[in-house]
């Protein structure tokens, strides 16, 4: 489903990125997303064929949902839902209509799977969410596939019951259904809560409270400009710098053991395309080239950023 909600706040779909769980982004990543709207900026970046994919069978998954629980019905909202009491919105691909006296039991042999129980009983309308995924089937979501981001939208919504059909490379469905989960959800009011206070702050007075570096990439952002002045990093950075430096020198040495076995292996193999050995096989073929046109660059702009890698010398 295309972002219903605004770019310049929290939504649900952003939690797992919050969390420090999702292998895509960081919390400085959707802290930046939202300063970037606030300044008036077009966050948005494309989001690519297998998000394409992903909302194309969005309304093909939902139905499948719907008929596999046995639902009277459902509806797939064109509006966001906001938390009465604090600031976090939330996108649902589609709330189902259950039939009265409904209990789902967990049958994994039929692709049903409820979350820290045996079975859950459908009160009320719930949330359904659609996901698409090229990975193989899973007994149990992944954080980021889904299960913060409903709690979040049963939050929004005030609804009591959640179900995730995700659909593993296009040949197999297997739903998810979650009650609310209290530790969590006092985790997402906390963490929805310090995020409004991070741009409030930037809106008020320009400062930007960035989160911890996630990892290295991440401190690029974080301090992106460089003063030409020099610190004294301590025993402690001296430790560090020696730890990267021993790393370093141990990947040569690998890269180096590499370097000779794959030598030694293109010897035997000389001009044979593949080659087997045991349970391997190795490739080595031809990589064909097309013609290309001879081509000019354009000229650039004069700009800075800060080196994304660290240089390190011993001082003799």
């Amino acid at each position: 489903m295309p972002k219903l909600t605004s770019d310049t706040s929290l939504s649900c779909s952003q939690l797992p990125s919050l969390f420090g769980v999702s292998p895509y982004s960081t919390p400085n990543d959707v802290l930046t997303f939202c300063l970037k709207a606030l300044r008036g900026e077009d966050p948005r970046t494309k989001a690519g064929e297998a998000a394409d994919w992903g909302n194309a069978l969005e309304p093909a998954i939902i139905a499948e949902m719907s008929k596999r629980l046995g639902l009277k019905s459902y509806t797939m909202p064109d509006v966001a839902f906001q938390h009465p009491d604090f600031p976090l919105a939330a996108s649902a691909d589609a709330i189902g209509v259950p039939n009265d006296n409904v209990v789902i039991q967990h049958d994994p042999s039929n692709g049903i799977y409820v979350v820290g129980a045996d079975s859950i009983a459908l009160i009320g309308n719930g949330v359904l969410e659609s996901k698409l995924t090229r990975g193989h089937p899973e007994e149990e979501l992944p954080l980021y596939r889904g299960p913060i981001q409903v709690q979040g939208v049963m939050m929004c919504t005030g609804l009591d019951w959640a179900a995730i059909g995700c659909l593993y490379s296009g040949v197999e469905l297997r739903i998810f259904l979650f009650k609310p989960h209290g530790t969590t959800r006092d985790e997402i009011r906390r963490m929805a809560e310090d995020f409004d206070h991070r741009l409030t702050t930037f809106t008020e007075t320009g400062d930007i409270q960035y989160y911890p570096a996630a990892n290295t990439k991440d401190a690029n952002r974080v301090w992106a400009i460089a003063k030409e002045d020099e610190v004294d990093l301590g025993i402690d950075g001296e430790d560090l710098i020696a730890e990267i430096v021993v790393a370093k020198q141990k990947m040569d040495s690998l890269q180096e053991d590499i370097d000779r076995w794959e030598k030694d292996l293109k010897t035997m193999m000389k001009d044979s395309a593949s080659g087997k050995a045991g349970h391997w096989t190795v490739k080595w073929p031809m990589r064909h080239y097309k013609a290309q046109p001879q081509k000019i660059t354009p000229a650039k702009e004069a700009y800075s950023v800060r080196q994304s890698t660290l240089t390190i010398k011993e001082n003799k």
